[in-house]
């Protein structure tokens, strides 16, 4: 019996599981290129965090995407108005954002279910699928379908393939790059401690260098971090050892924080392969052998310079 007159029980009125596939296909495509272009984006802005925050990130674009559109005048995703097809309540009306809302999270359900939710569809009368039957939902045809709208969007979906992946190959790496120096990052804000405890007892009382020391500095100070295995005092020299969960590429290695005198001994730092600030000389030749991290993990601060 029908939930509503003029709602039809034929389940020919209703769309299919692979007419649905294919509808999901579309938006998927269309998802990942604008999740790939907000996160170069983000990346490059260095506004990005960690992949996890992407992910969300990626997930509530694509929870707008779905609940907007779906409670629109439209009725459907891009995918789906170009397959003819519309979401409508089980009296036949247009969805509200709640009641869109709530399908998209019942949605997760029919995945988390390794995806079983969505086999309702081949048995259920009117082909709902789980989050259709949780939401009171119905996937039905657009008494309009639009053919040409069909064929565009599958052009560009087809077009967009290679463009997403020349995008994903430039921003993957770009977006590893940046979660390492991330993490090289750690070290230097949890050296800033031993910086500042060097630089009031270097004003306090000027001494050798070789006195300088975890033992006569390090009192209280953090030793290591989630990405950094060890921070030790040599010689007025911060040495930097990353590993715990720090990345491959930089687990291991080692950067160097060099002090640096100027004529009346004032104190000033140089940083991995970094020069000193003008007017001073680092205390140690060849302070950049100190550090062995590739140049493009540490900030910029950190890198050589171009006579």
């Amino acid at each position: 019996m029908n939930d509503a007159p003029g709602v039809p029980d034929d389940r020919a009125a209703y769309a299919g599981f692979w007419r649905r596939f294919a509808a999901y296909a579309i938006d998927y495509v269309i998802v990942m290129i604008g999740s790939a272009v907000l996160g170069a984006a983000a990346t490059f802005a260095g506004l990005a965090g960690d992949g996890a925050q992407l992910s969300l990130l990626a997930l509530a674009g694509y929870f707008l995407y779905c609940t907007l559109l779906e409670s629109s005048a439209w009725q459907a995703t891009v995918g789906k108005r170009a397959l003819g097809l519309r979401v409508m309540s089980r009296h036949g009306e247009r969805l509200g954002f709640a009641r869109a809302a709530a399908r998209f999270v019942a949605k997760l359900l029919s995945v988390l279910t390794l995806c079983l939710g969505f086999v309702f569809i081949a048995v259920t009368r009117r082909r709902q699928a789980l989050h259709d039957l949780i939401a009171g939902t119905l996937v039905g045809y657009d008494d309009t379908p639009r053919r040409p709208a069909l064929l565009v969007a599958a052009l560009c979906a087809v077009a967009c393939v290679p463009f997403l992946a020349v995008l994903a190959a430039i921003a993957i790496p770009a977006y590893q790059d940046y979660a390492i120096r991330a993490q090289v990052t750690e070290g230097l804000s949890l050296a800033s401690g031993y910086r500042a405890a060097i630089e009031s007892s270097w004003r306090d009382s000027p001494r050798d260098l070789a006195d300088v020391t975890s033992d006569s500095i390090g009192a209280g100070l953090p030793q290591r971090g989630r990405f950094v295995e060890s921070i030790e005092v040599v010689s007025g020299m911060i040495v930097i050892t990353y590993g715990g969960d720090a990345n491959d590429a930089v687990a291991g290695s080692v950067l160097a924080i060099v002090p640096a005198l100027d004529s009346s001994r004032a104190l000033a730092w140089a940083c991995g392969y970094g020069r000193p600030p003008a007017g001073f000389e680092v205390a140690f030749e060849g302070h950049g052998g100190y550090t062995d991290i590739a140049e493009r993990y540490i900030p910029s601060a950190c890198r050589s310079t171009i006579p």
